[in-house]
């Protein structure tokens, strides 16, 4: 009898962590947040997300650092304001900012043809965060 209760809470408990998100679910998430950023911010943002990407050199402004975020914030990634910034969700210190607001412009690299919207971009936009939060230092 006991046998029986140790193996059904064995078999529960492999069944229960084969429903869950495992680290290679994980790992592609943020794999796939990084073609995003690399197709969407890197142009300015820099290849390592360090600021002064290429296309920086004809702003007015150095694009921010992305990969000390958490640095800059006692060491917590502020998924949620990120989130709310390049969704064009918060007021930016400067309107005429060269950020573009992403909810109305989209993922114009990713998806070049149009085509994508609704919960494939939020797919894409949480993989953003996912990559974005993996290389802080």
């Amino acid at each position: 009898m006991r046998f029986r209760f140790i193996a059904l809470v064995g078999l529960s408990g492999a069944l229960l962590s084969a429903c869950s998100d495992g680290p290679a679910e994980d790992a592609d998430r943020v794999r796939e947040g990084q073609r995003v950023y690399a197709k969407e911010c890197a142009a300015c943002h820099g290849a390592r997300a360090e600021g002064a990407g290429p296309a920086s050199l004809h702003l007015d402004v150095v694009p921010p650092d992305l990969a000390g975020l958490k640095q800059r914030n006692d060491g917590y990634f502020p998924r949620e304001f990120v989130s709310r910034f390049v969704m064009g969700q918060l007021e930016k210190d400067d309107p005429s900012s060269p950020m573009p607001d992403f909810s109305a412009v989209g993922l114009r690299h990713v998806y070049p043809n149009g085509g994508a919207d609704g919960e494939v971009l939020e797919t894409d936009f949480a993989n953003l965060l996912n990559y974005l939060e993996a290389i802080q230092w």
